[in-house]
């Protein structure tokens, strides 16, 4: 008698089976990026420019300095809901300053440290309070978009051209200064990720906290550190928004958590830590630019863009659960 192959079988098991073990995240990444590539490629003359490459760059510099800060706090087994507004608040703290006649620069610098303070906020309710972080950082998302609204009485502050302005608008050799900006922190996270004593520890939190305990590492000063480190980079963000377009606004990345969760779990990282890499997040992140640019392109209408994105968030969920070898029971 002829056995049906096992795929045939029962294949919710085979496939856990077949990604089981096995890391297909980065060559799946990077086929999927040259396959989107080349589809929108044939369907707009415009795709393969240089110009327009650049522009898909430069509009996701900003969600992609984010993106590093969530990619390690997940990784370390936090969650960070609070990201954008964050950004928002370093954003309208250097413009007000700015608007009052202050200088540029410690201006900016004032907004990173205001950012440093949220962040100290989400580490305090989350690691000294044990709230989980989910309910944690969803109650401060709201604390601190309501901050941008009450400091700047709910209007926008236009600061037109200023100190910072290079940054979020500048060319250098030609490539947005902003892009060389994300790539350089997110090449430095790299390293730090892979060869520091720290970010070993921080992917052996993710995976075992408790082991982690009763070997002595200091686990809850660390995930402290995660969420500083993340809202520094959230303000670093939100400084160069404030230049990109001169104005500060109390809305500003409103929404934009979900386009930086999609890349970063389309990535590889996994929701309960301990695994991916900031080259899988910068890989996403490339993924959905290129969506949404070709999308564009072809004349999609923009409502288009978030069908696309929610299909994507749930393959990247699918995939990761599929890497656990399971999924919700």
């Amino acid at each position: 008698m002829t056995t049906r192959p096992a795929l045939f079988r029962d294949p919710a098991a085979f496939l856990t089976g077949f990604f089981k073990n096995r890391d297909w995240t980065i060559p799946g990444l990077i086929l999927t990026l040259i396959l989107l590539m080349v589809f929108f490629g044939a369907q707009s003359e415009f795709f393969w420019s240089v110009s327009n490459f650049l522009n898909i760059g430069r509009s996701i510099s900003i969600r992609g300095v984010i993106a590093i800060g969530l990619t390690i706090v997940l990784i370390s087994g936090g969650l960070d809901l609070s990201i954008a507004a964050v950004a928002a608040v370093a954003g309208m703290v250097a413009a007000m300053l700015i608007d009052a006649g202050m200088n540029g620069i410690p201006a900016g610098l004032i907004g990173l440290a205001a950012a440093m303070v949220l962040g100290a906020v989400n580490g305090s309710v989350v690691v000294r309070l044990r709230i989980n972080p989910i309910i944690a950082t969803l109650a401060t998302l709201l604390l601190f978009r309501g901050m941008a609204y009450v400091v700047s009485g709910g209007d926008n502050i236009v600061i037109g051209v200023n100190t910072w302005a290079f940054l979020g608008r500048g060319n250098l050799f030609g490539v947005p200064v902003a892009l060389l900006v994300m790539l350089g922190i997110m090449a430095a996270g790299i390293l730090f990720m892979r060869y520091s004593v720290l970010g070993n520890y921080l992917y052996a939190i993710g995976g075992n906290s408790e082991a982690c305990r009763n070997v002595g590492v200091k686990v809850d000063r660390i995930r402290f550190g995660t969420y500083m480190g993340t809202a520094l980079l959230s303000g670093i963000a939100g400084v160069i928004l404030m230049s990109q377009g001169g104005t500060a606004q109390p809305s500003a990345l409103n929404g934009a958590e979900l386009d930086i969760f999609t890349s970063v779990l389309l990535g590889g990282v996994a929701l309960t830590g301990g695994r991916g890499s900031l080259f899988g997040t910068l890989l996403g992140l490339f993924i959905v630019g290129v969506i949404t640019n070709g999308f564009i392109l072809i004349g999609l209408q923009i409502y288009w863009q978030d069908v696309a994105r929610g299909v994507i968030l749930i393959v990247a969920v699918a995939l990761d659960s599929l890497r656990r070898g399971g999924g919700y029971r």
